[in-house]
């Protein structure tokens, strides 16, 4: 269940059989949860990371008065909340929005992992910096790009983080989020967000429907967006 995880580590590092084994040996318990889930919850102690293996959810804190923002959508080959081994309390939550499916990696075993492979530690250590650098370029779109720009950019930045884990056809992937979290994500009303998709759609570059992203053209929709996917440190690291 943990084979888009290696996907991912594959995509930056070489990554050795035993170093597979490894961690298959420590991520053995399973946990599953329905749309509106909390996965984990802000400011309570956490005891292990958990790895998304199936479905979509979301990284998001909420006001006083119930309003959301989505900091970020999850997909399955995600560490949600490795941060969580270090910090111990997470300051947000993260809440499943479709049926969800974690494996967990147990924070006593991420200490044995440091203590006797300082090579996986850094490579698990890296995943939270590539959180880190996605967090910042997502502050970039709500504070720099306007109106579709916006939208465009999350779709190029979900289309490459679903090609690295094999969700792709062409330039086609799922994504089963609806108008309304996709505006609590973008900092849009779900009317703003339906006449963008229509203009997007009117300029032949996407087509949102039925959960469906089916991108006509990647090359101009990348242009629109000013879309450089260097944040998400797909190339292979050197060591």
């Amino acid at each position: 269940m943990i084979e888009k995880l290696f996907a991912t580590i594959q995509e930056r590092y070489a990554f050795s059989e035993e170093e597979r084994d490894l961690l298959r040996d420590k991520m053995q318990e399973t946990a599953d949860f329905v749309p509106g889930d909390i996965i984990a919850p802000e400011g309570e102690e956490i005891h292990y990371s958990s790895l998304l293996v199936a479905g979509i959810s979301c990284r998001s804190k909420c006001t006083a008065d119930g309003m959301r923002q989505i900091m970020q959508f999850n997909i399955p080959g995600d560490f949600v909340d490795l941060h969580s081994y270090p910090l111990e309390i997470l300051d947000h939550s993260i809440t499943a929005l479709t049926k969800c499916r974690i494996v967990k990696l147990p924070h006593r075993d991420i200490t044995a992992i440091i203590e006797s492979n300082p090579r996986l530690a850094r490579i698990l250590w890296f995943a939270t910096m590539v959180d880190a650098s996605i967090h910042r370029e997502w502050l970039v779109c709500l504070g720099s790009r306007a109106g579709t720009k916006r939208v465009a950019h999350l779709f190029c930045e979900m289309f490459y983080r679903f090609r690295v884990v094999g969700l792709t056809e062409d330039t086609t992937y799922n994504f089963p989020v609806s108008q309304a979290e996709l505006g609590q994500a973008l900092g849009f009303t779900s009317i703003h967000i339906n006449r963008m998709l229509r203009d997007l759609r009117d300029q032949g570059l996407v087509t949102f429907r039925n959960k469906l992203v089916e991108i006509h053209d990647l090359d101009a929709l990348e242009q629109l967006a000013e879309f450089d996917p260097g944040y998400l440190y797909l190339g292979r690291r050197s060591s």
